[in-house]
C-alpha cells in the first residue's frame, strides 16, 4: 500500500500536544478561499513554481509536489524523533489536505504509530462521505482529534469554502458520540464567521455535541504567494490579517454562551 503526502514536519508545536511530527497527506475536496496550503488540493502530484536567487540572479525552477510513501516508510521517519516526543508527551500528527481522503492508508498509518506507542492526531476537515466502519477504525486509533468548525451555516460553507458541509456535521457528530477526544478549530476569517451572530451559531451547535475544547485560529495571509506559482487564484482579495487581540472578543462571547469553555492556547500559557 501506498500514499500520497506532501510534506513532513519535524518539531510541530501546534498540532496536537508535546513536540510532534506532522504528515501532510495530499488531497482535499474542499476550496476554502484562504487555504494556506493550495499546494495539498489536488490529489495527484502536482507542479509548483519558484524563483530561486544567487548572486543577485534570478533562476526559474519547477519541482513536483506529492511523494508516493509506504505506511511503514512513514512511521519509520517519524520515529527518527522518537525521543523528542517521550520528553515532551507529544507524537505524530496526520493532516493535509484532507487525511480522510486516503482512509485506507491512515488507518495503517495509525495502526503502525499505535503499535510503536505513540501518541496519534488526526487533523481534519471531515468534508469526506467516509464508511462509518471506516471512520470507527480511525476513531479506535486516533487519541485526539482536530476539526476544523469553520461555520455552520451551509450557505456560507458553499459559498466560501465549497461543497461537503453535510459530511462535516456527520463525521463530527459520529466522532463525539464515540467519546473521542476533540479540539473543535476555528479559522477566524473576516467576512466569514467573526461575526457575533456566527459565533452564536458555532457556540451552540458545540454544545449541542457536548464539545468544550476549542481554539481560534487568526486569518492570516500567509501562503497566499503559493497562488500564483501554483497558476491559481487567491481567493481572499486584499483581506488583512487578524491578530490573537482581535479575537479577545469573539473568545469572551464564546466564554459566555459556550459554559465550561476550554481554550488551547490558554491551557498552553498555563
Amino acid at each position: 500500500m501506498e500514499g500520497l503526502i506532501f510534506d513532513m514536519k519535524r518539531y510541530a508545536i501546534h498540532d496536537g500536544p508535546g513536540i510532534r511530527t506532522t504528515v501532510f497527506l495530499k488531497g482535499c475536496p474542499l476550496r476554502c478561499r484562504w487555504c494556506h496550503n493550495p499546494e495539498s488540493q489536488a490529489g495527484g502530484q502536482s507542479m509548483m513554481h519558484s524563483v530561486q536567487k544567487l548572486d543577485g540572479h534570478e533562476f526559474n525552477a519547477d519541482h513536483t509536489v506529492g511523494e508516493r510513501i509506504t505506511p511503514q516508510e512513514v512511521i519509520r521517519r517519524v520515529m527518527r524523533d522518537r525521543m523528542f516526543f517521550d520528553d515532551s508527551n507529544g507524537g505524530v500528527t496526520f493532516s493535509g489536505g484532507e487525511p480522510l481522503l486516503q482512509a485506507d492508508f491512515l488507518i495503517e498509518c495509525l495502526r503502525l504509530a499505535k503499535e510503536a506507542g505513540l501518541h496519534t492526531t488526526v487533523d481534519t476537515a471531515g468534508a469526506v462521505a467516509l464508511d462509518p466502519e471506516k471512520l470507527d477504525k480511525i476513531c479506535d486509533l486516533t487519541d485526539l482529534f482536530l476539526y476544523d468548525v469553520k461555520t455552520v451555516d451551509p450557505e456560507r460553507f458553499s459559498t466560501w469554502i465549497g461543497k461537503g458541509f453535510d459530511h462535516v456535521v456527520a463525521n463530527l457528530k459520529h466522532i463525539a458520540k464515540r467519546g473521542n477526544q476533540v479540539l473543535a478549530r476555528i479559522p477566524v476569517i473576516p467576512g466569514v464567521n467573526n461575526d457575533p451572530e456566527s459565533i452564536s451559531a458555532i457556540s451552540r451547535f458545540l454544545d449541542e455535541l457536548g464539545l468544550r475544547y476549542v481554539e481560534m485560529l487568526p486569518f492570516h495571509r500567509t501562503g497566499s504567494d503559493k497562488y500564483e506559482r501554483l497558476g491559481m487564484e487567491w481567493g481572499m482579495g486584499d483581506a488583512k490579517s487578524l491578530t490573537k487581540k482581535d479575537l479577545v472578543p469573539l473568545k469572551e462571547q464564546m466564554a459566555a454562551e459556550l459554559p465550561g469553555v476550554v481554550f488551547a492556547d490558554d491551557q498552553r500559557k498555563a
